[in-house]
């Protein structure tokens, strides 16, 4: 047990010492909350099935006379076929401030993790990857994504575990943020307890090759849950603190805590496109970061009804899912279709915000399409 954990330990017992009696003393148990659903409720893991919080953070866009200061214009590529399960990396999209870092010297790179901690660590490239590595699938997911838009993949990433690392270096207890800076300026923050999520990772490799350098070589974070905002590249240290600090794209007014939203995407056919025969399969993907889709809905009648689609098995608990949908085509002429999803807990995707701006998109994504019954 490292200390932090220990004095974690320690201090929920001190609490429970304090707060039960008090609790007595006013005449015990409180009864359970009632809160009121709104339109993007989710169940969390632990809570009641009657007693939901909102899925959607406080937003940015809520505050008076906020203003976008910068435009997310993530580079992307459109695949020209069925999608692969797997993003090949070439195929990966790319979002950064201004490219890789120049002069950039592998020998002499190391990891830092500095601030409140017990024992700070320093780490070459290759001391790092002596070290046990993991792999993970997760798929990424940019903030600045368009409804429908191909700003998002998944690979297999490997490295080591983030959680890991944290216990060796045994952050103080009171400390609640890690502030990750890359060598390229940017940086941005999560909260400790996200970055000791059981599949939070610094990758070194994806899909089996060494990590690309416009995805972040040597190292980078993968925390899933998290736009891509989050995910800093060319990480060069790792601060824990109990500083308040602004991440680098918050400062233009995008979100904060950078949690992905429900989204769903129709791949197939393609908007505008033909589809001959009497019958046809529609296809795509949804996604929820680490919360899993529950389901899949299709409507083919401009959204008057709902119909379930199938879902594929995902590759993993991070991993973007594949649904398809059957459909008869009974006339010649234009088809409209739309599709919603809904994650493990209960969150259900709301034809809400189309801008990305400053908090991700979740609105459905729609598209017309024509036949040719024969």
């Amino acid at each position: 047990m490292t200390r932090y954990q220990f004095l974690r330990f320690l201090w929920l017992g001190v609490l429970s010492l304090i707060v039960y009696p008090l609790r007595a003393l006013a005449g015990g148990e409180p009864s359970q909350a009632r809160v009121t659903l709104g339109p993007n409720s989710e169940r969390q893991p632990g809570t009641p099935g009657n007693l939901k919080r909102s899925a959607r953070s406080p937003s940015l866009s809520r505050e008076p006379g906020l203003t976008r200061v910068a435009d997310m214009q993530p580079k992307v590529t459109a695949p020209t076929g069925v999608v692969s399960p797997i993003t090949p990396n070439a195929e990966f999209y790319v979002q950064d401030i201004h490219g890789p870092p120049k002069g950039f010297n592998s020998a002499a790179w190391r990891l830092n993790i500095t601030g409140k901690v017990d024992q700070p660590i320093t780490l070459s490239l290759d001391q790092i990857r002596k070290r046990p590595a993991v792999k993970r699938i997760i798929t990424l997911s940019c903030i600045g994504n368009p409804v429908g838009g191909y700003a998002v993949g998944n690979a297999e990433w490997e490295g080591v575990s983030l959680r890991d690392l944290l216990d060796e270096a045994d952050p103080d207890f009171f400390t609640r943020t890690l502030i990750f800076k890359g060598a390229d300026g940017y940086h941005d923050r999560i909260p400790l307890s996200r970055g000791r999520h059981r599949a939070a990772l610094l990758a070194h490799t994806m899909n089996g090759k060494p990590l690309p350098r416009e995805h972040g070589f040597p190292l980078r974070l993968l925390v899933p849950g998290l736009y891509g905002i989050k995910q800093v590249k060319w990480i060069r240290e790792i601060e824990v603190s109990n500083e308040r600090h602004t991440g680098y794209w918050e400062k233009k007014n995008w979100s904060r805590d950078g949690k992905v939203k429900i989204i769903s995407r129709i791949d197939y056919p393609k908007n505008g496109g033909w589809v001959q025969g009497s019958k046809t399969v529609i296809r795509g993907i949804a996604f929820a970061g680490d919360r899993g889709i529950q389901y899949v809905q299709v409507s083919i009648d401009g959204e008057r009804s709902w119909s379930l689609a199938r879902l594929e098995k995902p590759l993993s608990p991070y991993s973007w899912v594949f649904w398809s949908f059957p459909m008869k085509l009974h006339r010649r002429g234009r088809y409209s279709i739309a599709v919603r999803a809904a994650d493990q807990y209960s969150g259900i995707q709301r034809d809400g915000q189309r801008d990305p701006f400053p908090s991700g998109t979740d609105g459905f994504h729609r598209i017309q399409f024509n036949a040719r019954p024969g």
